[in-house]
């Protein structure tokens, strides 16, 4: 197996094998997406202390931000402008991104989310958290995901 890295999870663990557990452990649980398979290889997992971590943690931020950026885009060409027309949407394509920004919001996981906190359930990194890592990073973990087709998803349709 030799697909790409989809996800990249921050967890608060001892150690790496242990950090891979319980992202593995998540994932096989997660009732909102399901992947026929998915792989974390430990030489990959990276700690607060490595120095690609924040390099790395700042690129999923980044896409998760652009991946929010875009659906508001999406919302806009849309005829969105104002909170007042949310009451007057019609239930389709436009509630449909709706809903799908606001669970990267509200800390949902789903195939477009590049960067997960495990540690706060946010697609984010709060400034407690931030300062809590730079004070002890040896006890933070990014485990990359690599997964395969995608098995089940509320948030998108599968093939």
């Amino acid at each position: 197996m030799n697909y790409p890295v989809s996800h990249y999870f921050l967890v608060h663990s001892l150690s790496a094998q242990l950090a891979g557990q319980h992202v593995e452990r998540y994932l096989a649980g997660n009732q909102l997406i399901s992947y026929a398979e998915f792989l974390v290889r430990p030489e990959e997992v990276l700690n607060g202390v490595d120095e690609k971590f924040w390099s790395t943690v700042a690129l999923g931020l980044a896409a998760n931000h652009t991946f929010a950026r875009r659906m508001l885009d999406h919302l806009q060409e849309e005829g969105l402008s104002t909170l007042e027309q949310l009451l007057e949407l019609k239930q389709g394509y436009t509630t449909k991104i709706l809903h799908t920004l606001t669970h990267l919001l509200d800390g949902f996981i789903g195939v477009d989310s590049v960067f997960y906190n495990l540690v706060e359930d946010s697609h984010q990194l709060s400034e407690v958290l931030d300062a809590a890592i730079q004070t002890t990073p040896a006890e933070y973990w990014l485990v990359p995901v690599r997964t395969g087709k995608l098995a089940a998803s509320v948030l998108h349709p599968v093939d």
